[in-house]
């Protein structure tokens, strides 16, 4: 019930907000014209929104529910990084058009500095352990779910009868995992006859999945540079860090997805929005004038 509850979720977002937004780019010029249909009717985005059902509705039935959602999840992120971002650009470029809103400003020279190092000091003291075995990219204990997933039918017959010994009387095996603590489930896992590499993730199987936390690191760093040499405004910054951080956080599977779909949206900004655009039409009257 809840997997439906939540994959209806995901859809209702989808189908409420992507019409709108690609109306609003019909209306721009950066999709064709069909896309800013009104239904005389119900004066909704019609079009559109049986094209969302198609692209998105359609796809999510034959998909991992923990996918939708998290590529659900890294595209409105990635849609607030690109807004502070702007927000940040405004800032710096001189005579840059601006708005009546006015983000409040305050200084963040010296306060993204001590974040950063306040940071360290934290991951360095109280979460050391945890710190120095992902530098070092010790082997980590697969979550309930992969380590499940990754079973064939023999093994998971053998953990199944593993967890009616322990107590567990339903067939969800995934779920009885789930709930043990962090200890109980290290000795479950230790316990099973199964392969070790079933039971632990290491060398690029498990790096892969860090390298956007890295990149994200990287454009931490970078960041906090501009933070000092540009007295940047503190509050797009803590906008743009905390979203890019929580991008990183998803799977490298997830960045994948989303960069296929990035990359389709690349191409048919170039191949049609960028000539079609009313920006694009307004600099070509000014560029014969």
């Amino acid at each position: 019930v809840s997997a439906v509850i939540a994959m209806a979720s995901v859809l209702l977002v989808f189908q409420m907000g992507q019409p709108r937004i690609w109306m609003s780019m019909s209306r721009d010029g950066l999709m064709p014209k069909k896309f800013s249909n009104i239904h005389p009717r119900f004066k909704t985005p019609s079009f559109a929104t049986i094209v969302t059902g198609f692209v998105v509705a359609v796809p999510a039935l034959f998909m991992n529910l923990t996918i939708v959602t998290d590529l659900c999840s890294i595209g409105t992120l990635f849609a607030f990084v690109l807004v502070c971002a702007g927000v940040l650009k405004l800032q710096i470029t001189p005579g840059a058009p601006r708005g009546k809103f006015k983000t409040p400003y305050i200084n963040s020279r010296f306060i993204m500095p001590l974040v950063l190092i306040g940071g360290l000091v934290f991951a360095f003291t109280s979460k050391k352990r945890e710190t120095l075995a992902f530098i070092k990219n010790e082997p980590q204990l697969n979550s309930p779910a992969a380590f499940v997933t990754s079973l064939n039918a023999e093994e998971l017959s053998v953990v199944k009868e593993l967890a009616v010994a322990k107590g567990h009387g339903n067939d969800d095996t995934e779920a009885f995992l789930s709930g043990l603590s962090d200890n109980d489930y290290k000795a479950f896992v230790d316990e099973a006859k199964v392969s070790w590499d079933k039971k632990y993730e290491s060398g690029w199987s498990l790096f892969k999945h860090k390298i956007p936390f890295w990149i994200f690191m990287i454009i931490a760093v970078y960041t906090i540079f501009l933070c000092i040499k540009k007295s940047l405004s503190l509050i797009p910054v803590l906008g743009f860090l905390s979203c890019l951080y929580m991008m990183s956080e998803l799977g490298v599977s997830n960045w994948i997805g989303f960069g296929i779909w990035l990359l389709v949206g690349l191409v048919i900004y170039f191949a049609y929005g960028y000539k079609n655009s009313k920006l694009a039409q307004l600099r070509s009257v000014q560029t014969i004038e």
